[in-house]
C-alpha cells in the first residue's frame, strides 16, 4: 500500500495554479476527516475518508477525486494523519493554507474478503426461490472458509433436477472471469398449499370457511388441499389448531344419510306425487343415489335436492 503521487497533465496544472492564485473559494473549503473508514476497495479518494464542504462545485469534484491511498490489501489497516493529507493536497497543486482540515487522523481498514460455505448456501437459497413449490432440507458444497485477495461474485447454474435433489454448478468470478467451479447438491421436499385448522375443531362441529386457512407444507398423500372438500364437512375427531386436515379427520355432512327416511318427489308431465323412501346410501346435493320405496320395496334412482328430500329419476 502506498499514498498516491500526483499525475496531473500540464494544462490542468496551469489551471489549478490560476485557481490557487486568483480564486477566493479555497478559503471556504473545509475538509472534515472521518474517524474510521472500513472499505472493500483497495484505492480510496479524499471523498472516501472525509466530508468536503466548498462553494465551488468544480473544485469539490477535483478534491473528491484525489487519490489518498492505493494498493490497500484485504485485512490491512492504515492510519492517515492530518499532515500526510496536507502533503497529498500539496502534491496535487492545492495550497494547504487555503483549506481547513478538521480532525487529526483517520483510521482505514480494508475488509477481509471471505469466501465461505455459508455465503454460497445463502446465494443458492436465493437462486432456488424460482421454485416456490419446494422446501430446502439440506445444501452440500465442498468448500472450506478462505480469504481471497480480490472481490468476487458468484454465478449459479442448474445441472439437473430429480424428485428429491437439485444438482448445481457454482462459479466463482473475479473481474468477470471464472476462477473456480464448485459442485453443490440440494436436497428438497415438494410443498403445496395445505388446509390447516385456524382453531381447535371439536368432534361433530361443522367446518366453515373461517375455521381453516392455507399453509405451505411438505406434500403428503392424505393432506387435503381443496377447501371445497372441507367446508361444510363434519369433524370426526378433535383437530388441534395448526394441524393439517386429513380425509380421515372429517366426514361430509350429507343432506341425505344412509338408512334415513326421505321424501321422494315424483314430478313429471304436470303430475306431482310425494312418497316416503329409505336412502340406501349417503348423498350430497345434486348427487344421484339409490332409494328404496318403503311401501313397495322397489329400488328408485333419485337425485338429492335438499335435506332428506330427493327427486325421482327412474326405477330399477
Amino acid at each position: 500500500m502506498r499514498c498516491s503521487e500526483p499525475s496531473v497533465p500540464s494544462k490542468v496544472k496551469i489551471l489549478l495554479i490560476f485557481l490557487l492564485l486568483f480564486s477566493p473559494v479555497y478559503s471556504k473549503t473545509v475538509i472534515k476527516l472521518k474517524s474510521y473508514v472500513e472499505t472493500e476497495k483497495s484505492k480510496l479518494t479524499l471523498s472516501d475518508i472525509s466530508v468536503i464542504n466548498t462553494d465551488n462545485e468544480r473544485f469539490l469534484t477535483f478534491l473528491s477525486g484525489i487519490t489518498v491511498i492505493e494498493g490497500l490489501k484485504a485485512g490491512e489497516e492504515k492510519e492517515l494523519r492530518k499532515n500526510q493529507i496536507l502533503k497529498i493536497l500539496k502534491n496535487n497543486y492545492v495550497n494547504p493554507d487555503s483549506v481547513v482540515i478538521k480532525g487529526e487522523k483517520v483510521k482505514i481498514k480494508r475488509k477481509e474478503i471471505i469466501l465461505s460455505p455459508e455465503i454460497i448456501k445463502e446465494k443458492i437459497t436465493e437462486y432456488l426461490k424460482r421454485y416456490p413449490d419446494i422446501q430446502i432440507e439440506d445444501i452440500r458444497v465442498s468448500l472450506k472458509t478462505e480469504k481471497l485477495n480480490k472481490p468476487f461474485t458468484l454465478k449459479i447454474e442448474e445441472r439437473s433436477k430429480s424428485n428429491r435433489y437439485i444438482y448445481l454448478s457454482v462459479y466463482i468470478l473475479q473481474n468477470g472471469k471464472k476462477i473456480r467451479k464448485l459442485n453443490a447438491t440440494v436436497k428438497y421436499q415438494k410443498v403445496a398449499d395445505v388446509i390447516v385448522a385456524k382453531k381447535d375443531l371439536l368432534r361433530g362441529e361443522l367446518i366453515t370457511e373461517d375455521d381453516i386457512e392455507l399453509k405451505k407444507l411438505p406434500v403428503k398423500n392424505n393432506y387435503i388441499t381443496d377447501p371445497d372438500l372441507v367446508i361444510g364437512a363434519k369433524v370426526r375427531t378433535l383437530i388441534k389448531k395448526g394441524s393439517p386436515l386429513k380425509l380421515t379427520m372429517i366426514e361430509p355432512d350429507y343432506p341425505v344419510k344412509r338408512k334415513s327416511y326421505v321424501k321422494v318427489i315424483y314430478d313429471r308431465n304436470g303430475i306431482k306425487i310425494e312418497i316416503t323412501g329409505i336412502a340406501l346410501e349417503n348423498g350430497q346435493k345434486g348427487q344421484v343415489i339409490k332409494v328404496k320405496n318403503s311401501s313397495t320395496g322397489k329400488i328408485l334412482s333419485c337425485k338429492v335436492i335438499g335435506k332428506d328430500t330427493v327427486l325421482f329419476i327412474g326405477g330399477y
